[in-house]
């Protein structure tokens, strides 16, 4: 699905007392510190920045911000928005409450966003997805947030998109997610009433029905489309599972389409 997402300005301040506000704006702007200091006041609060430091405005919210006049600060800025906008930065640590995100040094390069010489469609997209990275270093850890997506729902879009991998196994799955595979055991047996590694098989064998049903793959081809080296090894867990071999399956199946 492409992300509603739009850059609308990118730049860099050097070191000066040019301060902004009280106003609002109608995008979300990041700001980088690369050296220096300053303060952000918003919603009542004051905060002190320095490098490594970023904060976001958010937009529609009164917001002022200035550089200390000792230690001016420098610093980057990326301006976006669109319809996406808002949950990506529901995953991020940034809130209205308090809009800055301490010490993340070395984010400079990233903020980087246009390109010289770049124009029209694919100039969009790139940006857009240079966006997207940016954001992704301030989400949150999946620990750390309330609501998002369960261990359980990470590990089966892992299989629907990896199934016809043949390396893929229960290990791989634990170790991509960094869990024990004591506890993805659990999680899946508590929401499925199955192992991980039989519904790892389950997903195999709907997309290897669906393969027989709607083309004419060798069953050999089918084995190797959905993670089997061995066909005659892929057979036999097909007609384990549901009673019949893959030949059978798709005569059966073609059969009862032609009457």
């Amino acid at each position: 699905m492409r992300l509603q997402l739009v850059c609308t300005d990118n730049n860099y301040k050097e070191p000066n007392l040019h301060r902004w506000g009280p106003g609002s704006r109608e995008v979300y702007s990041l700001h980088y510190i690369l050296s220096g200091k300053g303060c952000v006041v918003c919603g009542g609060k004051s905060f002190s920045l320095t490098a490594g430091d970023s904060f976001l405005v958010f937009p529609e919210e009164e917001y002022l911000y200035f550089p200390e006049e000792t230690d001016p600060w420098e610093y980057l800025w990326v301006d976006f928005k669109g319809a996406d906008a808002k949950s990506l930065i529901a995953q991020t640590y940034f809130t209205k409450e308090c809009p800055v995100v301490k010490e993340k040094p070395g984010l400079g390069q990233l903020f980087h966003i246009y390109e010289e010489g770049l124009h029209g469609a694919l100039a969009k997209e790139r940006y857009t997805a240079r966006v997207y990275l940016l954001l992704t270093y301030f989400f949150k850890e999946k620990e750390e947030t309330e609501g998002r997506r369960s261990y359980f729902e990470d590990a089966a879009e892992i299989i629907q998109n990896s199934y016809w991998k043949q390396e893929l196994n229960v290990g791989q799955l634990a170790k991509c997610l960094s869990v024990e595979r004591s506890y993805l055991y659990r999680l899946f047996m508590e929401r499925t009433g199955i192992s991980p590694q039989d519904y790892i098989t389950e997903v195999r064998m709907e997309r290897a029905c669906e393969l027989l049903m709607t083309t004419e793959l060798s069953v050999q081809a089918v084995a190797c489309s959905v993670g089997y080296k061995d066909a005659l090894y892929f057979s036999r867990v097909f007609r384990k599972r549901k009673g019949i071999t893959p030949s059978g399956y798709r005569n059966e199946r073609a059969g009862g389409l032609a009457r």
